[in-house]
């Protein structure tokens, strides 16, 4: 009996062997008939895979969803004390807040503080992924998908202690020059009245140039002039006071960039964060590490429980 080898097929198309005699039949022969076998082999398979992946008459599995990475999220504000700034405890309520809302739901956090204009630009040209802080209106929904809230606060007009100043309406105050914050959203009714505003790098500068007579009022975030002023020292301590009754109640917001791949997971992933944390009592434990534990948004929510 002649001496023999064998070739097979054992590819996921089937199982086939073919045994050839060795006599007379050089090993360079052998060689290129073996090659010739493992290339029809891959054509059969490239094959299946372009015609829809079915194999042999089976049908293909769909394949597994992969998980999305948590790389860590580039995030961005203005300095906006005392919700979010370098200068304060944990940078602050709303940075604290967010930071570890993110933690809990797996996703490390890299922050950086700009001009709040600039810090929209970068957000606009997908150069960050997060924005802390902004408040929700129609128009930002271009760019970016809002969080639950995180914080309440009063947007209130201030004035110097020894202005007349008076109104009842926006009307009234068209006769007066105020200060708001560039790029900041505006109350609607304020936004929609047609009045003469000078816009300023932060609430600081604005606080200086009312004190200074260049502007008559200022809009602001009343926690945030009570910290200022708080923090001035003399230079503003009994020199301003509020006018009026609050514009809005204006809700924090995390803005998550619609140009990150997976921003609807990532969002939910917040949000479910957060609800968990608060059922927890982890977030009212953070407020209250602020000074914000009686903050009107999240006293509302506890009452509606």
């Amino acid at each position: 009996m002649p001496s023999t080898f064998t070739l097979c097929d054992t590819s996921h198309s089937g199982y086939s062997c073919l045994i050839m005699p060795s006599t007379g039949l050089g090993v360079a022969r052998r060689l290129i008939f073996a090659f010739a076998l493992v290339l029809a082999t891959v054509f059969s398979v490239c094959c299946s895979a372009d015609n829809g992946g079915a194999i042999s008459g089976k049908v293909a599995v769909a394949p597994i969803k992969k998980p999305i990475d948590k790389l860590s999220l580039v995030s961005v504000s203005n300095d906006y004390p005392p919700f979010y700034s370098a200068n304060l405890p944990s940078q602050g309520v709303i940075f604290h807040l967010a930071q570890a809302v993110f933690q809990h739901a797996g996703y490390p956090m890299a922050h950086r503080y700009y001009p709040f204009a600039r810090a929209k630009a970068i957000m606009k040209k997908g150069g960050a992924d997060v924005i802390l802080g902004v408040w929700y209106r129609p128009s930002r929904e271009e760019w970016i998908a809002f969080s639950a809230p995180l914080l309440s606060v009063n947007v209130v007009l201030y004035k110097r202690v020894d202005s007349q100043i008076a109104f009842n309406t926006m009307a009234d105050l068209r006769q007066y020059r105020i200060g708001i914050g560039r790029g900041y959203a505006n109350p609607e009714a304020f936004q929609n009245a047609a009045l003469k505003t000078e816009a300023a790098s932060s609430d600081k500068v604005n606080l200086k140039k009312l004190l200074a007579g260049r502007i008559d009022l200022v809009l602001i975030g009343e926690d945030v002039a009570q910290y200022l002023i708080a923090q001035s020292g003399d230079q503003f301590k009994d020199k301003f006071e509020v006018v009026g009754e609050p514009l809005s109640v204006e809700l924090f917001h995390l803005g998550l960039s619609r140009s990150l791949p997976h921003y609807q997971e990532v969002l939910d992933d917040f949000n479910r964060s957060l609800t968990e944390m608060a059922q927890s009592g982890e977030v009212n434990r953070i407020l209250s590490e602020h000074g914000f534990g009686t903050n009107g948004y999240w006293q509302q929510k506890q009452a509606r429980r």
